[in-house]
């Protein structure tokens, strides 16, 4: 007899929420660090990949139900499919830690050739409201509100497959959140307010029916910031 939905997604998505939980408390412990340009690549990448667990586990657990609804029937393990999947999605945010690494270090090197530079940060800020408007992210985004439709147009059998799904739905929401995680770079990668409210947005605009509406207004709110800092 097959196990009920409810009996591995519940079980899943509360220890989901854990981990995102102690990804949380693991980087308020560490917020008080002045900057993270010039740290070993192999510690920032640890780093970067916690705080991703953090920021994102909260918003995919719809998905890791959707998925378990659809796998339910198709696959042996379940359970074992479901974890590929996490760890597909996982594993795609902790490799966009790499160009993350690089733009820090970059920016920093061209701040401290050309000071001025630094002033740049609003034309930055303004870029990324300016991506939340386009169709590009509403692509993306409507493949993390709609996870019913991304996995019938994606769906691979086996425990693979499912690393391979997961991996695919980790770029859909690459692409959703990538202004918000330029704009945490800017502002800082270990500014905590920063990531709450991030996180608070990257969830609601996933998950609340007015979430297009939502991202669309953060995009409009950083326009608006950053033209205030550039002719400030």
């Amino acid at each position: 007899m097959r196990p009920r939905v409810t009996d591995i997604a519940i079980p899943v998505s509360g220890s989901l929420a854990i981990l995102a939980a102690l990804a949380w408390v693991w980087t308020a412990a560490r917020a008080d660090m002045p900057t993270c340009h010039g740290m070993a690549l192999l510690p920032f990448l640890v780093m970067w990949t916690v705080m991703m667990a953090a920021m994102m586990l909260p918003s995919v657990i719809p998905v890791v139900f959707a998925f378990i609804g659809l796998a339910r029937p198709r696959e042996r393990s379940v359970l074992l499919a479901t974890l590929a999947f996490v760890a597909g999605y996982l594993v795609v945010w902790a490799l966009l830690g790499l160009p993350a690494r690089g733009l820090v270090d970059g920016a920093a090197r061209l701040v401290a050739t050309v000071p001025a530079l630094a002033h740049g940060a609003g034309v930055v800020l303004v870029a990324c409201g300016l991506y939340q408007l386009t169709p590009l992210k509403d692509a993306c985004l409507l493949h993390c509100r709609v996870p019913q439709l991304f996995l019938g147009h994606h769906w691979r059998d086996g425990i693979d497959g499912a690393f391979l799904v997961g991996a695919h739905h980790g770029l859909y929401c690459a692409g959703c959140c990538a202004s918000l995680m330029v704009v945490l770079l800017v502002v800082g990668m270990m500014n905590l307010a920063w990531m709450v409210g991030l996180s608070a947005l990257i969830a609601l605009e996933k998950v609340l029916p007015a979430g297009r509406l939502i991202g669309r207004l953060a995009g409009l709110a950083l326009v608006a910031v950053g033209v205030a800092r550039v002719i400030a």
